[in-house]
């Protein structure tokens, strides 16, 4: 059935991928109808006999069916319990049976909802026949703020969902990977994830060269999730992340980027050292991953904690009966002659909350009197649902040798956070030791102040940001870390848009990237009360149609070239110093890249690869001539990507 289910999915991202159609909002408002409300989940759970349509009998059956979800006992249903969300990006990630059945809108499941299951399931029955299929369609949901959708006209909201799914098999663009003389000669590693509805395929990650060429591949037959990683090593080998787990499996227990697993693989793909850590509804390695100086490997963990546990630790959400997932970070050791490792320092958000709700819990205090802690209840109810109960998605970490500081970004926060890696196992779970004397607590914090209540929306800067990073000292810098703005529920003024539900896509959100300098003292020490020095920034005022509400990156070139990648899309730009983009285009077939790196031809890692790139032939007036990048560049662009 689930092969039924997501060829009438693809059918209908297929009619609507096409770059000529230019829908109204009527035809766009049935063409969302079509897709926008099939559920997945709830036909999985229901369907007994597969068939693709749910009977009168399985729809009579539906409450002890629904009963047996119930996998805690204690008579609700949450999004864990039914199977987690559904995936469609660009929608609210609820599970179809939650935006279904739950009336009030609180995403549980309660008995009464339960036992008229039955009923509620007939009203999707517009058609009449007895049957619930694809074909029949959802009523107007506009009465429950769980079906909400981004704002928008039904046209807008096609367009972007037609983005989203974009499945061109061409490449696009003016500008080709060596189109111009002052684009950096280089390779870029490249990793795809094919969309969610599809089985995930893109496990090879690739090194493309200044010709749009694949020149390397790491085979590997194991899964990518949405948020892995892959970083060339000086010696050819790739450092990366990855899954050993179908993605529905780990959906239905973790939030979107979970992995848990890292690999050492050699150039030819074997597997040099592998260590997992991955425990089902405990913790699970996700997203990013930052190799050490001392070989030592930094990685972040979800960890999952009871509403109990939650709650003791002054959680305002009481009344969600569900478990939260907070954050860790572990300090890896590998051994990469017995293929084993040894956690040797590790950091919990757990252990540096603070609240103003509940006077008899030893967190207690006022987070705006408090920097160095991370306010428990700031994470509003619509992001906690949106992001799968997690409080924090912390989606890039990063390394400073020269301060021994680590950089975590919360894209939940809108903030990055600097943490003491100086402190030892015992310091770093208080508030003393380590260089700074703070222990584990926060030495600064910047991109959000509401989050401590300090300050208005309009102090806003972050918007679900990734790939925060510190830059090298390799690169033609003007700061010391550089992050991808991605601008979700960001309108186009640059302030926050409380109206939009989930990613605010829609009304004017925009991407840009931010160059910045941590503020110091006469000594040198990072500075909690002051605000970074905006080194360089691109897209700062959103006329340029920079835009992906999820994923993407950013990253300084040694020549002082900035290449980001859009990477809802696929699109790769390349712009100088002076903001002047040279290179415009996107690696063709379906699918999102979470990152691109680029490696310039001399760096160790592409020496030890072997590799030799062609004499680069310059096309610089292809625009200008108006002819296509094919006609530039003639036969030798042949099969680009």
């Amino acid at each position: 059935m689930r092969n039924d289910i997501d060829g009438a999915m693809n059918a209908h991202i297929m009619n609507t991928s096409n770059s000529v159609f230019e829908p109204s909002d009527e035809n766009a408002r049935d063409i969302l109808h079509g897709f926008r409300h099939q559920a997945f989940t709830l036909f999985r759970a229901l369907d007994t006999d597969g068939d693709g349509r749910l009977s009168p009998s399985e729809i009579d059956a539906a409450p002890e069916i629904l009963r047996r979800l119930d996998t805690d006992g204690d008579g609700y249903l949450n999004e864990i319990d039914v199977g987690g969300p559904t995936e469609i990006p660009g929608l609210v990630r609820r599970s179809a049976i939650v935006r279904l059945l739950d009336e009030d809108g609180d995403l549980i499941i309660g008995p009464d909802d339960i036992s008229q299951a039955a009923e509620r399931i007939r009203r999707l029955d517009t058609d009449g026949d007895g049957y619930v299929t694809m074909e029949d369609d959802i009523p107007d949901p506009s009465a429950n703020h769980a079906y909400k959708m981004p704002m928008g006209t039904p046209a807008q909201t096609l367009a972007f969902q037609r983005k989203i799914f974009s499945r061109a098999s061409d490449d696009r663009g003016p500008l080709p990977p060596s189109g111009r003389r002052d684009v950096q000669d280089g390779y870029m590693l490249i990793q795809e994830v094919n969309e969610r509805l599809d089985a995930q395929n893109s496990s090879r990650p690739f090194l493309m060269d200044g010709w749009g060429k694949t020149v390397h591949t790491w085979p590997t037959p194991q899964r990518v999730p949405e948020g892995s990683v892959s970083y060339l090593m000086d010696d050819g080998n790739l450092l990366r992340t990855t899954c050993k787990f179908d993605w529905l499996d780990m959906e239905d227990q973790f939030p979107i980027g979970a992995n848990g697993t890292i690999a050492i693989l050699a150039p030819d793909g074997t597997v040099k050292w592998e260590w997992d850590h991955l425990e089902f509804g405990v913790e699970a390695l996700h997203h990013d991953i930052e190799m050490l100086p001392n070989g030592n490997i930094l990685a972040i963990c979800w960890h999952v904690i009871s509403a109990e546990t939650a709650n003791s630790l002054g959680w305002a959400q009481q009344g969600l009966r569900q478990q939260i997932v907070l954050d860790k970070l572990y300090e890896i050791k590998p051994d990469l002659r017995t293929g084993e490792a040894e956690i040797v320092w590790e950091w919990a958000m757990a252990d540096h909350v603070i609240q103003n709700l509940n006077p008899d819990s030893p967190n207690f205090g006022d987070p705006a009197a408090h920097p160095e802690k991370i306010n428990i209840n700031w994470p509003q109810l619509d992001a906690i649902q949106f992001n799968s109960n997690q409080l924090i998605h912390a989606n890039s970490v990063s390394y400073s040798p020269k301060d021994d500081v680590i950089l975590l970004s919360s894209a939940i926060f809108g903030e990055l956070w600097a943490i003491d890696h100086s402190t030892t196992k015992d310091e770093v779970k208080g508030a003393t030791g380590g260089r700074y004397g703070r222990g584990g607590d926060l030495i600064w914090r910047w991109g959000n102040p509401q989050t401590q209540g300090l300050g208005g929306p309009d102090e806003q800067r972050l918007f679900w940001q990734h790939d925060a990073h510190f830059q090298s000292d390799s690169v033609l810098r003007r700061g010391e870390i550089m992050v991808f703005n991605n601008g979700m529920r960001r309108d186009a003024d640059g302030k926050p848009d409380s109206d939009q539900i989930c990613m605010g896509m829609i009304t004017g959100a925009y991407s840009d990237v931010i160059e910045l300098t941590l503020p110091r003292d006469a000594e040198g020490m990072i500075q909690m009360d002051k605000p970074p020095v905006i080194n360089w920034q691109f897209n700062a005022d959103g006329n340029l149609d920079i835009y992906s509400p999820f994923m993407s990156n950013a990253h300084r070139l040694p020549n002082g070239n900035t290449v980001m990648v859009q990477a809802c899309d696929k699109r790769i730009v390349e712009v100088t110093l002076d903001g002047e983009i040279v290179m415009d285009f996107r690696v063709g077939g379906p699918g999102r890249m979470y990152r691109v790196k680029k490696y310039s031809r001399d760096h160790p890692g592409i020496t030890a690869l072997g590799l030799q790139p062609r004499t680069l032939l310059m096309y610089p007036s292809t625009r200008q001539n108006g002819g296509s990048v094919a006609d530039a560049i003639g036969q030798d662009l042949a099969g680009w990507g």
